[in-house]
């Protein structure tokens, strides 16, 4: 995740850059930043607290944005490792440390808990004014917040820096509510949806200088209704939300490494649905079983067409073809035509026979290669002499 490079200024400039909320409600960061250290193991009566002056939404997003910021510091050695050290909200409380992930996160909880609506958002940050490579992946995370019917933005992260950047300077903003067309000029989100402009700028015009962004900006005609979008996507499961980010995230940015997290997103769901679909198998429903376990089959082909399969991916998914196998064989017990019964006992056979071209493409001393033979083997038998008995 990204550092952004601060410019340190003088009293005055730094006075005139401060964000319209910090000078609306200084009793209420001033409230924030005195927040006794022992809340900090509490996030209820943390909140509590923090919210109890705040009389509007703004006021209580501002209060709990400022105890963030004020608190919890950049962690440059998980920045200098590429990867997160914290695990929960209680490891980034008591590192007083996080990386933007974890801002973000601890952000949409606290809001949660206050009962505002926010959401975590990834994507690309720009680290100054000048033309730039967008990278190969999301390289920062950020929120949005849903206040007095609206959607607005918020990167605590950055706000947690002292003192300002050259984009507060250039522009008198800081990063509380900053307004999508400014927020636009260093942050892309994955989805364009998060924009929260009425016609979204794409990857390639994002790369280009933010003064030459900011008047395509200003020059665009509507072309967009991103609240209609965001109440769809809000509307998705957890894992469906997943699946539906890391594939717009490839389509905004097709990269290659994108792409390969897309598959990830893919399997994931896939396994999401092989365990609900375990369920269904335990309360003896098979038509609900084969439906959930045919729809993993396909994603997880689709994810091996995106990119190779790992060992652990080619052990599950033929794990999958050989459960759909023993499903339909089951199910052709229970069906009252021959015609049908012989039908589910071929289908189950090509399933059988997918299951065992996967297989070779493991080691030959896999353990699990080695397994999933001998019950394919065994199944296949069973299946033939069902079959050449229909026949």
């Amino acid at each position: 995740m990204s550092t952004f490079i601060r410019i340190a200024l003088t009293g005055a400039l730094l006075f005139k850059a401060l964000s319209a909320p910090a000078q609306q409600y200084p009793d209420l960061g001033r409230h924030a930043r005195q927040a006794p250290d022992s809340l900090r193991y509490d996030l209820s009566q943390l909140v509590d607290y923090l919210s109890a002056p705040a009389r509007t939404e703004q006021e209580k997003a501002f209060s709990l944005y400022t105890w963030l910021t004020h608190t919890i510091t950049y962690d440059e050695e998980a920045s200098r490792q590429g990867r997160r050290i914290n695990q929960s909200f209680e490891d980034i409380l008591r590192r007083s440390k996080g990386i933007c992930f974890d801002y973000a996160l601890l952000y949409a909880e606290l809001c949660r808990r206050a009962g505002l609506r926010c959401v975590p958002i990834s994507g690309y940050s720009r680290q100054g004014l000048e033309a730039m490579e967008l990278p190969p992946t999301p390289d920062h995370a950020w929120n949005a917040i849903f206040l007095d019917g609206e959607w607005q933005l918020a990167d605590p992260t950055w706000g947690a820096f002292p003192g300002q950047d050259a984009f507060s300077l250039r522009y008198g903003v800081g990063y509380f509510l900053t307004p999508p067309q400014l927020f636009i000029l260093n942050h892309l989100p994955a989805l364009p949806m998060w924009q929260l402009l009425p016609c979204p700028v794409t990857a390639e015009q994002f790369s280009r200088p933010a003064e030459s962004l900011s008047a395509l900006i200003e020059r665009a005609s509507p072309c967009y209704h991103y609240s209609d979008t965001i109440q769809a996507f809000l509307q998705l499961t957890e894992e469906e939300q997943r699946r539906e980010e890391a594939e717009h995230t490839y389509r905004f940015h097709s990269t290659e490494e994108n792409q390969k997290a897309w598959a990830q997103a893919i399997i994931d769901y896939a396994v999401h649905l092989s365990e609900q679909g375990a369920m269904f198998q335990e309360a003896d429903s098979l038509e609900a079983f084969l439906e959930l376990q045919q729809e993993a089959i396909r994603l997880t082909r689709k994810a091996g067409e995106l990119t190779p399969l790992l060992p652990w991916q080619i052990e599950f998914f033929t794990g999958l073809l050989i459960n759909q196998a023993v499903a339909l064989n089951q199910q052709s017990d229970k069906v009252e035509t021959p015609q049908r019964e012989l039908a589910l006992l071929k289908d189950a056979q090509q399933y059988l026979e997918s299951a065992r071209k996967a297989l070779l493409s493991l080691p030959e001393d896999n353990y699990y290669r080695q397994y999933a033979e001998q019950q394919c083997q065994a199944y296949q038998e069973v299946i033939q002499y069902n079959i050449e008995r229909l026949e």
